[in-house]
């Protein structure tokens, strides 16, 4: 058994890390911010067991001076893309519908690709973007009617060549079932689907079965939150003026004028399954944590394991030319989750991650993430709701570099290291092993001893990294002769120690 003064030294080792390091991934979010010209934004970072970091900035409405808090709810974009896939696969599950049902088995009406009028296509190659239906020219106008006309379009309109935004431009030129091509029509597709054989409204399942449960103040349906100023405005900024572009409701909430009547299964499309679902990041986190979790998180079960698994696992990798990778953004997809392979120049999120799964986001200026590392057991949610600079791109990922900065953060200043760390207290009293401590010049980290390569950082109390780059340890020593006396943490191979220099 450990002893008292271990145990105290333990306990105030992982107060002080934690709190000195989450207030350097507070200073690092305020200066991306700051530099990137950001409206908003919030990250929270996570471990398996919950959330060890909360962080948020700037404005949610900047007319009328509302702050981002943790509770700001945000229009998620495709992230939602995620949640209907949950949605599905309940079903599934349920032995109410099967992946490998047609599409015109379920809607009660014949969805052919016209090119490969033969060509089943299934609910499983909707989930994975393989359907061959892509947003063609009149995706958008079908949108907009949904949104908008009275009575509300049915998909048939869309889908079936006697529909009045029928196109075949809807349609790729290459067989279902063989090709990636992004696509927000298969989720308003899968919001239908979900109708149908829930009987549901699309808004209304996605609350009852999975909002409800996990107590999340989130939904696809603005006049289930609880506050409304608590919605982001999400903004753009033409000219230099900083322009709404979605959800600026003035406090008001905003009436549905074409639901009256409305029969689930017609078009689900009204209540944005491909985007439109509002959460705060902190709520959003409890989602992911359930993947990450196996399908439960906090006594509460949305998915059995096996239907977890199979919603993350690899459905699509692209092959050099079975795909439409929009840049090396898309290089492998689950069912409703986008696939991290950490290719160079292509599709790395956290820089030390070997592979995440998650989806992200972008619309009406905002541009969102939510990604976890499975093995690291760490995660993250990141929501802007605007960037002044615009979203530039550059070399060394498909991700904006805005996005690249937060997740540089995240590893820098985050301390995701203890995610997959303190699993026993005798892991724990293994921080205390370096020695002697306190030291003078020379610091024995036994951690080191036996490593050919061995990552070493030092903080100073105030949490300031006062090295840029790794440490020279040789057989396990490190010199500390250029450290003035003082107390700093030294963190090895992501590990935190408590130092004291005489």
């Amino acid at each position: 058994m450990p002893s008292n003064k271990a145990l105290f030294l333990l306990t105030f080792l992982l107060f002080f890390t934690s709190h000195i390091l989450s207030q350097t991934l507070e200073e690092a979010f305020a200066d991306i911010a700051a530099s990137n010209d950001m409206m908003g934004g919030s990250l929270v970072v996570y471990c398996e067991d919950g959330i060890i970091a909360e962080v948020t900035v700037g404005m949610a409405d900047f007319a009328r001076g509302i702050p981002i808090t943790i509770d700001t709810k945000y229009r998620i974009a495709s992230i939602s893309k995620t949640v209907t896939a949950i949605a599905v696969m309940q079903l599934v599950e349920q032995g109410l519908l099967s992946l490998d049902d047609s599409l015109s088995s379920v809607l009660g009406y014949s969805v052919v690709n016209p090119f490969f009028p033969d060509s089943v296509i299934t609910i499983d190659m909707l989930l994975s973007h393989r359907s061959s239906i892509i947003d063609g020219s009149t995706y958008a106008d079908f949108l907009g009617a949904t949104v908008n006309d009275n009575p509300i379009p049915s998909l048939s309109e869309l889908l079936t060549p006697t529909g009045g935004y029928y196109s075949s431009s809807q349609f790729n030129t290459i067989e279902p079932g063989t090709y990636f091509n992004y696509s927000n029509v298969n989720f308003v597709i899968l919001g239908t689907v979900v109708e149908q054989i829930s009987g549901l409204r699309f808004d209304a399942y996605v609350k009852q079965f999975i909002s409800d449960p996990l107590e999340l103040d989130a939904s696809f349906n603005v006049n289930d939150l609880l506050n409304i100023d608590q919605v982001a405005v999400l903004y753009r900024k033409p000219g230099g003026v900083w322009t709404p572009q979605q959800d600026n409701f003035l406090g008001v909430q905003p009436e549905f004028t074409n639901l009256e009547g409305y029969i689930p299964g017609t078009n689900g499309g009204r209540f944005g399954p491909q985007g439109g679902f509002r959460s705060s990041a902190k709520d959003l986190a409890k989602l992911f944590l359930l993947l990450m979790n196996q399908g439960s998180f906090e006594g509460v079960t949305l998915l059995s394991p096996e239907s977890c698994e199979a919603l993350l696992a690899e459905q699509w990798t692209f092959d050099g030319s079975n795909g439409n990778t929009l840049g090396g953004l898309f290089l492998s997809w689950g069912r409703g989750v986008h696939r991290i392979t950490a290719t160079p120049g292509a599709d790395i999120a956290l820089p030390n991650s070997d592979a995440m799964v998650g989806h992200a986001g972008e619309a009406y200026g905002l541009v969102s993430d939510a990604f976890f590392d499975a093995e690291r057991k760490a995660g993250f949610i990141f929501l802007t709701n605007g960037v002044g600079n615009g979203y530039a791109t550059n070399d060394t990922s498909a991700f904006y570099t805005v996005e690249q900065e937060v997740f540089q953060a995240i590893e820098d200043y985050a301390d995701i290291a203890q995610c997959n760390t303190l699993s026993t207290t005798e892991q724990a009293i293994a921080f205390l092993k370096p020695f002697p401590n306190p030291t003078q010049d020379v610091l024995f980290l036994p951690e080191c001893e036996q490593l050919e390569n061995c990552e070493v950082n030092i903080y100073s109390i105030d949490g300031r990294r006062l090295n840029a780059e790794v440490f020279s340890v040789e057989k396990g020593n490190i010199s500390l002769a250029a450290l003035p006396e003082g107390i700093y943490v030294v963190r090895v191979n992501g590990r935190n120690h408590l130092i004291v220099k005489k």
